[in-house]
């Protein structure tokens, strides 16, 4: 009986450091309120947690996107921290990494396919990345049944390249939410707020001189686009009384929750409005509005087993113009006229993921869909007009073992995506013959890397150390199927991580 006792005790200890080691992971699962749009939501839960990691990476193969790297490297340091008082609850996090690309080109951009324009560049080089993040929310409880609060997340980056064409980009991301919440037993309602900008800003410069020009290419929609010598007018790259390439976007809207028991929605509209350029050179303007819907349900018995089912919906509606303007000069005074503007695209973007968890003190489960269609339609030079329809889709499932002070996981994903394309003219007799220019070769190498069947087979390996310590790998291999654009089909990534969870 004694020597049961012993091994039942023992048992509980190894598997209790296993879960303390990932306490704050589990506080987020198990409040379905974080990560939702309205931060007086933390309080749903007591449980404090915090968490701080050093990071460092490497990544390599040939078959990636065509602005990504051919290898490089990455390190950086992160924390988060949800912490409850008597009537406050606070949760922030902060963190730092630098990337180092070698062999880039493509994209200036730093979030490539945000926005509904691109700029490409041709010359293989190194680029360097910094991203900063910080985000902090605020719950108070101003009444038995009422709580207030608010949060802001905000990303810094900016990126550079040394080699001609060389050139700068600086990102901004910032997003204000106040909320508030009514609760009542097992009911809570809430709504917020929600103001966000993100802008980025290119500048591209050439040093020296050289035996030829250096091209760029403007994508303005489905790689249709401008194709010149990077200093040309229709590019923008290098354009009199405006600063590099600047683009910024402005969003507001709000957003409203409902729990009842184990069930949450959180429901959020967005109406934005973005611009490409600057002062009286506005280029173009695209104008749009996001819808959310996340579905959460959390289902527990007496075994100590858990369950969680989620369901994320969003979709994008987005269109494009662009000005025709013109300079002319009055008294040797420099002016720009708008004649008005063209409607040159519309898009239409859909995101869809259902996700299965299972979570115990030994094992976890998880498993779920990702579906991402995006239907657009380019207009750039009457009459032609070209439509696209593309879809992607992956399936995941992925297994976490807690074993004494190890942990272990494998995950396994499936993905693949399918493409298809028309194109019309609108009148026969229109008297145009310049049709307009696409990227054909870089839209292939594109468009295979999204659509190309590809497994990809993660490892995770954690080992809890005493107070809170623990050393973690990750390893990922991707390999992809029928390639034919691509110089490679398998793409590797390793991480080392070293953490403490107090």
């Amino acid at each position: 009986m004694n020597k049961l006792r012993y091994i039942l005790i023992l048992s509980l200890l190894l598997c209790g450091t296993a879960v303390s080691a990932q306490i704050y992971d589990r506080v987020l699962r198990n409040n379905l309120w974080i990560g939702s749009d309205n931060v007086t939501g933390i309080r749903q839960d007591t449980v404090s947690a915090s968490y701080a990691e050093i990071f460092a990476g490497y990544e390599r193969g040939e078959f990636r996107d065509t602005w990504q790297a051919k290898n490089g490297w990455y390190a950086g340091a992160r924390t988060a921290s949800v912490q409850h008082l008597e009537k406050i609850s606070l949760a922030g996090s902060f963190s730092f990494e630098q990337t180092e690309g070698y062999e880039m080109c493509g994209s200036m951009f730093i979030n490539p396919g945000y926005y509904p324009m691109d700029i490409l560049e041709f010359t293989p080089g190194r680029k360097t990345l910094q991203t900063y993040t910080f985000d902090g929310g605020i719950s108070y409880d101003v009444a038995p049944q009422w709580r207030i609060g608010a949060k802001m997340d905000f990303e810094s980056a900016n990126i550079s390249k040394r080699k001609d064409l060389r050139h700068s980009n600086w990102l901004l991301d910032m997003t204000i939410a106040p909320g508030f919440m009514f609760h009542d037993g097992d009911l809570a309602v809430g709504a917020s707020a929600l103001f966000r900008k993100t802008s980025e800003s290119v500048e591209a410069e050439q040093v020296g001189t050289a035996e030829s020009s250096y091209y760029a290419f403007l994508n303005k929609g489905l790689m249709y686009g401008n194709y010149s010598v990077w200093t040309g007018s229709g590019l923008h790259l290098e354009e009199s009384g405006v600063n590099g390439f600047p683009v910024k976007e402005i969003s507001y809207g709000g957003a409203a929750q409902l729990q009842f028991k184990d069930f949450f929605a959180d429901f959020r509209y967005l109406r934005t409005s973005g611009v490409a350029g600057e002062k009286e050179y506005i280029w173009f303007r695209f104008p749009g509005n996001e819808m959310g819907l996340n579905l959460r349900y959390r289902l527990s018995d007496r075994a100590a087993n858990s369950h969680f089912m989620r369901l994320s919906v969003a979709r994008r509606m987005q269109v494009m113009d662009e000005s025709v303007l013109e300079k002319v000069s009055v008294n040797g005074v420099n002016t720009v006229l708008n004649h008005g503007s063209n409607r040159i695209l519309s898009r239409e973007i859909w995101h869809i993921s259902p996700e299965y968890e299972f979570v115990h003190d030994v094992m976890e489960v998880k498993a779920g869909l990702n579906i991402d269609v995006q239907n657009g339609v380019t207009s750039q030079i009457y009459p032609y007009i070209y439509a696209q329809s593309l879809a992607e889709g992956s399936a995941y499932v992925g297994f976490t073992f807690h074993m004494g002070r190890l942990d272990w996981g494998v995950t396994g994903i499936y993905g693949q995506g399918w493409v298809s394309e028309s194109e019309r003219i609108v009148s026969e007799d229109s008297g145009v013959q310049t049709t307009p220019y696409r990227l054909q070769n870089w839209y292939d190498r594109q468009m295979e890397y999204r659509t190309a069947k590809r497994f990809c087979a993660a490892l995770m390996l954690r080992y809890n150390l005493s107070r809170g310590f623990y050393l973690k790998m990750d390893f990922t291999t991707v390999q992809a199927y029928g390639l034919k654009y691509a110089e490679g089909s398998d793409r590797l990534n390793a991480m080392f991580t070293v953490g403490l969870d107090f």
